[in-house]
């Protein structure tokens, strides 16, 4: 049985949920929201209190991307001085210029993924209304060379992966995608494609995972927490646009947000085993947990396979 930890171990902190690149089968296409930046005193209010509860990993992104807030690289700097880590970005890399860069190595930042899907414009340009593959390539390309050169040097650098996610645009260029990537960055992931409600959208992929008879506890809700720009607690990454009534920790502690009786509520509803109409009702990524590996999809190296599920 997995237990309650006394304080979250994992803190997914929303920068903002605005985006500069429309992504066709994103979540984001589905819900309605309020477009916000999380303000500084909210930022420096969450990693204060996460500092006190050492270690405590940072995922400074959720619906939107981060390197659009004007504070990302002072943000990061901080959380990575109060000695929060390791800090795990993801980013479509549009803007990931000279400048940005160097302020992310500056900032002592972890771990970078960058979406990029294909190595065809054509491709990228059908899913990703607004994005622009040349630039992001070019720029995750110089950004893995530089990382790499600091490497060689003995000096720190975040470790790059790149990504796709396995739908039937991308798919048949993937081998390309997975072997040009691999000479310039540390790892290439191949996702499989979850829904607005966690639901693996491939019918084989879910058919391998259906191996359980019981449903088991999902770990997210006793070790996770995530924060929206404005504030408010969700449940999880799943949860696109807020269906329970948690907290807002730009009122309250983060301690009394992960205490609350909303809170505990969920907890208990999935140690027992009786799910009500919430997202964790129809949510398949419980499963993956309980996996051997706890892992889904496959992750390339230089030298090959790193892991498969």
């Amino acid at each position: 049985m997995i237990g309650k930890l006394s304080f979250p171990n994992r803190i997914c902190t929303e920068l903002t949920n605005d985006c500069n690149v429309s992504c066709t089968f994103c979540n984001r296409q589905k819900i309605c929201m309020e477009i916000g930046y999380m303000d500084e005193r909210l930022f420096h209010k969450i990693i204060d209190e996460a500092s006190e509860h050492l270690p405590v990993k940072l995922v400074p992104f959720f619906r939107g991307e981060p390197l659009m807030h004007p504070k990302v690289v002072e943000f990061l700097k901080y959380a990575k001085n109060k000695g929060l880590g390791p800090i795990q970005l993801a980013s479509n890399a549009l803007l990931l210029d000279e400048e940005m860069q160097e302020g992310l190595i500056e900032a002592g930042v972890d771990y970078v993924s960058f979406s990029l899907d294909t190595l065809d414009e054509e491709v990228y340009g059908r899913s990703r209304l607004s994005g622009n593959l040349r630039i992001s390539n070019e720029n995750v390309r110089h950004f893995g060379e530089k990382c790499q050169q600091r490497k060689k040097k003995g000096d720190s650098a975040p470790t790059i992966q790149v990504s796709t996610i396995n739908i039937n645009d991308y798919i048949p260029g993937q081998k390309d995608f997975i072997e040009y990537w691999r000479k310039y960055v540390d790892v290439v992931r191949v996702y499989e494609q979850h829904d607005e409600k966690g639901q693996l959208v491939d019918p084989k992929v879910r058919e391998r995972l259906d191996v359980f008879g019981n449903r088991m506890p999902c770990r997210k809700v006793f070790t996770d927490m995530l924060i929206y720009w404005d504030g408010q607690v969700a449940i999880c990454n799943y949860d696109w646009d807020e269906r329970r009534s948690i907290g807002n920790v730009s009122e309250i502690s983060i301690q009394e947000a992960w205490d609350s009786d909303e809170y505990e509520r969920i907890r208990n509803m999935h140690t027992e085993g009786r799910f009500d109409e919430s997202i964790c009702n129809e949510c398949h990524h419980w499963k993956i947990d309980y996996t051997e590996n706890g892992y889904l999809g496959t992750s390339y190296t230089s030298s090959g396979i790193e892991r498969r599920r």
